[in-house]
């Protein structure tokens, strides 16, 4: 189980690894040939796509190493059962969000479908393709993460900065 974690981990890494690169490369395409005065047009449209994947990806990793932005205040200073509680319900919450992200994002795609880019002849569908397979990824790592809570040790605060 533990080999499979560390393989999906290192495919995730991978995939934003690849899409930031993508996405640096279409924003300076699209920078240098307008100051060459030959603008490439797909350029702009690309790296919003480009940008809308990589946050999902980023999402799905900040999910799997419990580094979302948090305000533990509160939280820490709930007894250890409250502190169990209160953590089953923020997941729960995440739970109800991808679930409808999982449900309602295939209805995007099709929708989508016969929608074309404004610059290339590509269904804008492509935008919505990430949304429920973030979804489930996130979906099944909120699950995780409640069984965690329930029967694992106490959630600590989830990252330090340190800076």
């Amino acid at each position: 189980m533990e080999g499979l974690r560390r393989a999906s981990d290192g495919a995730l890494r991978a995939a934003a690894f690849l899409l930031l690169m993508s996405l640096l490369f279409c924003v300076v395409l699209g920078v240098v040939s307008r100051q060459l005065g030959a603008p490439v047009p797909w350029t702009d449209e690309a790296a919003q796509y480009l940008l809308v994947w990589t946050g999902f990806v980023g999402w799905i990793l900040a999910a799997r190493r419990r580094s979302h932005i948090r305000i533990d205040v509160i939280i820490d200073a709930l007894p250890a059962l409250a502190r169990r509680a209160a953590e089953v319900v923020i997941q729960l919450c995440v739970v109800s969000l991808t679930a409808a992200m999982v449900w309602y994002g295939p209805v995007l795609i099709e929708r989508n479908l016969d929608v074309t880019w404004i610059s290339v002849p590509l269904s804008a569908a492509l935008l919505y393709i990430p949304v429920p397979l973030a979804g489930a990824a996130v979906l099944f790592q909120a699950c995780a993460q409640i069984v965690e809570a329930i029967k694992g040790p106490l959630p600590t605060a989830m990252v330090e900065t340190k800076l």
